[in-house]
């Protein structure tokens, strides 16, 4: 057993965040994030109320992405248990999510976009944990049918794009890591037979 966990009581709380990805057409995806917190004893808010162990927290956002450039069309917010009637009120606050990247600094932008008072934390929480799921997903998606290096190849745009999804996005894909240098050798070694056809 875990050391940590021998020193552990009766769980108090449980939260689980799950993420699916559908595909939706040619070149669009719905992603779903599903938050669920529960409280697994009875509990008492900040203003005294008493409130019974369950579910506080049940959000549900869809996210409608088109896949060439992971931009977000559209969104749907459900929330389907929230603590207080006034959370309800949040629910179209994801609307100024519409137009925007999935790429680099996704986090950041949620944040700027939605936290504080513009927004519900939890709901924040959920969409930061959907951006590398999506691209997950996503590529998931594409990795069902054999990709068409050629095509990737001949176009230096998409190339730069797809390098940049990868490119210093965690450990492995390091800049100077060995994973970065074997696709680059990779695409070059590409590049280099479709040139001599």
């Amino acid at each position: 057993m875990s050391r940590l966990m021998q020193m552990a009581e009766e769980k108090a709380h449980e939260r689980s965040i799950t993420i699916a990805t559908y595909p939706a057409g040619q070149d669009m995806v719905v992603v779903e994030g599903r938050l669920v917190d529960r409280r697994l004893k009875d509990y008492y808010l900040v203003t005294g109320e008493r409130r019974p162990a369950g579910e506080i927290h049940h959000m549900v956002v869809r996210l409608l992405i088109e896949t060439a450039g992971f931009t977000i069309q559209d969104v749907e917010v459900d929330l389907v248990s929230v603590p207080r009637d006034e959370c309800a009120e949040v629910g179209n606050s994801l609307d100024v999510i519409k137009g925007e990247k999935i790429a680099k600094g996704f986090s950041n932008r949620m944040k700027s976009l939605l936290g504080g008072i513009k927004g519900c934390t939890h709901l924040v929480t959920l969409l930061i944990a959907m951006g590398p799921a999506a691209l997950q997903g996503i590529f998931s998606r594409r990795a069902q049918k054999s990709m068409d290096m050629q095509t990737l190849i001949a176009d230096q745009a998409r190339i730069k794009f797809f390098m940049k999804t990868l490119l210093n996005t965690c450990y492995v894909w390091r800049d100077d890591g060995p994973a970065m240098k074997r696709l680059r050798e990779f695409i070059d070694n590409l590049q280099k037979k479709s040139g001599d056809r």
